[in-house]
């Protein structure tokens, strides 16, 4: 097993897209197969040691920087172990990236539907806080395409976890009720759930994933890619309403940028078109049933909405597509540079609510960032496919500073309110216990220290990743 104590080295394994500070640790476990994940974990669990684990570095609320003892990285463990073309599925090590298991299932013409955004994201990380992506309207999250998973302990032991083959049993499902909607906040529960379905979301806080079985699906038929413009963001809002309502299911995502957005991509992208105020990126797969009428469908359907195909940006070639996506794709890397620049931590929501309360949830987010006086930057950009925004706050002030951080609580409890959730998609991690906390209230958060208890007695794992375990309770 290597093993890094250098500061230098160590430094490289205190970060993520959060931007959150202070992260230390003594040292960097590098194992390279279970057996050492294994060796790791017993010396920190018999030694009360804490123990984080970080893969990617890629997430966005702090899960992987360590506050004391050390990190274990999973970047060796970066084999694609089986890819079964015949039966649509692949085992793969935690340290594999997206990139790496799309380029392999590519060749055999098979496709892996979770998609989040960053693609140098690893598959074990995904899997610890259910991560999805704009596709996560038609396929689903990570969750809904894990089949199984080799699990380690904090005692040494390896549960290999099979879907439909072992319950949770009851001492370990929470009594709170999850909301109906993308959710990856807190522990999994639901009556009668598989237990492999407690480590799919649980952000390392009560195992080590050292193997994960995937399926995968026929990759897909030639797509549409279409950036449309809009006069106004509550056009554009309506717009994806009345095409959702539709439910085509041949539509991949439907993904928003509102007016702000478009401004800061508009140095990169100056061919934006002047003037407009909102766009909404889609992909469509062409089937046998559309492939004679889709152009002209959404050319009416715009239309309707006050937008013209003709200054719409279209995806009908690879090449084109490509462009689309890093279009999309650049939205992300400007924010996650524009905190970096202020030395902020990330002040982003991270919401979804029901399909029938977003229109209400959309206003509420509009009239509460842009008050008379307000110079707040903001943007609003992401998942409307699935009623899911990112609303990113770049205070300039201390005073502005504590404006934004009550704006965001606002919008939790609002969220709350409606049957929706605090993280769809990245998790709690380090940054969002307060919400987790209005989410499912104290009586929840016990619950979930008294299950992490069940699997990690001396509290070793993913400290303080979701909940304070050093709270006295």
């Amino acid at each position: 097993m290597l093993l890094k104590t250098d500061p230098d080295i160590i430094k490289g394994y205190l970060e993520d897209s959060s931007n959150l500070g202070g992260g230390h640790a003594d040292g960097v476990y590098i194992p390279q197969n279970e057996k050492e994940i294994i060796e790791a974990l017993n010396e920190c669990n018999s030694k009360k040691i804490p123990l984080t684990v970080s893969a990617g570095e890629t997430g966005t609320t702090g899960g992987c920087i360590p506050f004391g003892g050390w990190a274990l990285t999973t970047q060796k463990l970066n084999k694609i172990i089986t890819l079964d073309t015949e039966r649509k599925f692949a085992v793969v090590e935690p340290g594999v990236t997206l990139e790496e298991i799309e380029a392999a299932v590519k060749k055999e013409n098979l496709l892996y539907p979770p998609d989040p955004t960053e693609k140098t994201a690893t598959i074990g990380g995904t899997v610890s806080t259910n991560a999805s992506g704009g596709r996560g309207y038609r396929f689903g999250s990570t969750r809904d395409w894990v089949r199984r998973i080799k699990v380690a302990l904090p005692s040494g032991e390896i549960l290999d976890l099979k879907r439909g083959e072992k319950k949770a049993p009851l001492s370990t499902i929470s009594t709170y009720t999850m909301p109906r909607v993308k959710n990856a906040a807190g522990y999994f529960a639901k009556p009668g759930m598989d237990l492999i379905d407690l480590f799919i979301g649980q952000e390392g806080t009560l195992g080590i994933i050292s193997e994960i079985e995937i399926s995968l699906s026929p990759a897909l038929a030639e797509t549409f890619d279409i950036v449309a413009f809009f006069p106004s963001e509550k056009i554009a809002v309506d717009f994806v309403l009345s095409a959702k309502a539709k439910k085509d299911p041949s539509i991949n995502f439907f993904e928003f940028f509102d007016e702000n957005t478009l401004q800061m991509l508009k140095k990169t992208y100056p061919h934006i078109p002047e003037g407009v105020k909102a766009a909404v990126y889609i992909e469509q797969e062409i089937t046998a049933q559309n492939e004679n009428t889709y152009l002209e469908d959404w050319a009416q359907l715009l239309e309707k909405y006050k937008a013209s195909i003709d200054s719409c940006w279209l995806g009908m070639d690879s090449a084109k597509k490509e462009e689309l996506k890093n279009f999309r794709h650049a939205i992300p890397e400007h924010i996650n540079e524009l905190f970096k620049t202020h030395k902020l931590v990330k002040l982003a929501t991270d919401i979804a609510v029901p399909t029938d309360k977003f229109k209400e949830m959309y206003d509420f987010y509009t009239s509460s960032l842009n008050p008379p006086g307000s110079s707040l930057f903001n943007i609003k950009f992401g998942h409307i496919g699935e009623n899911h925004l990112h609303v990113n706050l770049l205070p300039k002030s201390s005073e502005e500073k504590i404006a934004a951080k009550g704006l965001i609580l606002k919008f939790v409890k609002k969220a709350i309110s409606l049957g929706g959730t605090i993280s769809a998609e990245h998790g709690v991690g380090k940054i969002k216990h307060q919400y987790l906390k209005e989410m499912y209230g104290q009586a929840g958060i016990d619950d979930m220290i008294r299950i992490k208890k069940t699997f990690d007695p001396n509290l070793i794992l993913g400290r303080n990743n979701m909940f304070d375990v050093d709270r006295k309770s």
